[in-house]
């Protein structure tokens, strides 16, 4: 009996789990039968099945008008402009769920895997600022990462961003372990979204020559070569096909200057060109004069990167903002790490604040897509950022001040 019982309990517990994800994928079938949406996922969808089944290049217009005719005919609304973006190799992760030829369940599945990846976020996030929470409370952060609009807007809409965001996490503890080789593959692989991880790379690239790990530089070019060449057997004119996408405006990833011409026409432009100059500044003052050689350094530059980017002038969305919630976990844990007490309210009202503040700006214009929507590029952004220099001496293993160390007594 005592042999058993471990073979009972794993039996048991594939049993269970396998039970959970069934309940998982028939209640999220219930609601995107119910409530027709997921234009991201549609997108990445209806593109892989275009390559892989159809032998259609998604990136041309024939595909693109198959695409709008096909959202009609599932009750998919797609964005102004909509198009296939990613890199062709992106396609990749989306087959498994472009050879489900129902697109309603196709899209079930997807949310199910994306919830667990948010989830799996909020864990990360938890290890990469080393703070173990009491159940109760990683109930509520989980809650949280799946509510608060940007985590809950791309699991609606289906955006990659969800698994970005995770691959981008899973760089920072690779880093921490020092496995520079594995850390360069995983953001070779988040370049499936270039607008929500290139300057963060960009960083990256830098910091790895400057300290002495060229091989993460390494990997991540060999990864991203690999990925091209592998889809490259299937397209060879892929990457031209790609350079014509990308150099043409696309109204669904706006820069910060056009976003401020949306509502400030005649001076938009320009105070779009001072934010991105002021950005950059800071964060070449943050990369390359403030030096942080450690791992607790690099972590607070990183997500400061991560969380400036919007505004350095790139192409970006609102979905894209998720990579930064690994600075929700880190200030909340710095709160609590510092003030136990006024830590926890303190926590309370900023989560409730990000939670609630930036769902009200979404709904101020919930008729228009997000990417329209210009309190959505200035909300999290300057929150984040914000908080991350609120706790910047600690995160960065500064010593207390006085003041600390009487608070805690």
């Amino acid at each position: 009996m005592i042999r058993r019982r471990p073979v009972t309990t794993l039996i048991l517990l594939i049993v269970l789990i396998s039970a959970a994800l069934a309940v998982m994928v028939w209640g999220n079938y219930q609601y995107t039968r119910n409530f027709p949406g997921g234009e991201h996922f549609f997108i990445d969808w209806f593109s892989a099945r275009s390559l892989f089944i159809d032998g259609v290049n998604p990136y041309s217009a024939t595909a693109q008008s198959s695409m709008v005719s096909f959202a009609r005919s599932v009750g998919v609304v797609l964005d102004p402009g909509a198009r296939y973006g990613p890199p062709l190799y992106a396609a990749f992760l989306t087959l498994p769920f472009a050879l489900v030829r129902d697109f309603v369940w196709a899209r079930a599945v997807w949310m199910v895997v994306s919830e667990g990846i948010l989830i799996g976020l909020v864990l990360i996030s938890l290890s990469m600022a080393r703070w173990r929470v009491k159940p109760v409370l990683l109930g509520l952060l989980a809650l949280f990462g799946l509510l608060w609009f940007h985590g809950l807007y791309p699991l609606v809409t289906g955006n990659m961003s969800i698994l970005v965001s995770l691959l981008i996490a899973a760089v920072f503890l690779a880093i921490r372990s020092r496995q520079y080789e594995f850390a360069g593959v995983l953001l070779g692989v988040a370049t499936i979204q270039p607008h929500a991880m290139l300057l963060f790379a960009f960083f990256v690239i830098i910091w790895s020559f400057r300290y002495r790990h060229a091989k993460l530089a390494g990997w991540f070019f060999a990864t991203i070569v690999l990925l091209s060449g592998t889809v490259a057997l299937i397209r060879p004119q892929w990457i031209i096909d790609y350079l014509r996408v990308i150099i043409q405006p696309n109204p669904t990833n706006p820069t910060i200057s056009v976003v401020l011409q949306s509502f400030l026409p005649a001076a938009g432009e320009r105070l779009g060109f001072i934010l991105s100059a002021l950005t950059g500044l800071i964060l070449f003052m943050e990369w390359f004069i403030s030096k942080k050689t450690d791992f607790d350094g690099f972590l607070w530059t990183g997500l400061l990167t991560l969380t400036l980017a919007p505004w350095i002038g790139l192409p970006t969305e609102p979905a894209a903002f998720l990579v930064a919630f690994p600075v929700i976990i880190l200030s909340f844990c710095l709160w609590n790490e510092r003030w136990p007490r006024a830590g926890i309210v303190l926590s309370g009202v900023t989560a409730l604040l990000l939670l609630v503040g930036i769902w009200l700006i979404y709904l101020i214009k919930a008729g228009s897509p997000a990417s329209a929507n210009p309190g959505l590029f200035f909300a999290q952004p300057l929150l984040l950022t914000i908080m991350l220099y609120w706790v910047r001496w600690w995160a960065i293993r500064k010593p207390n001040v006085w003041f600390d160390q009487l608070s805690n007594h």
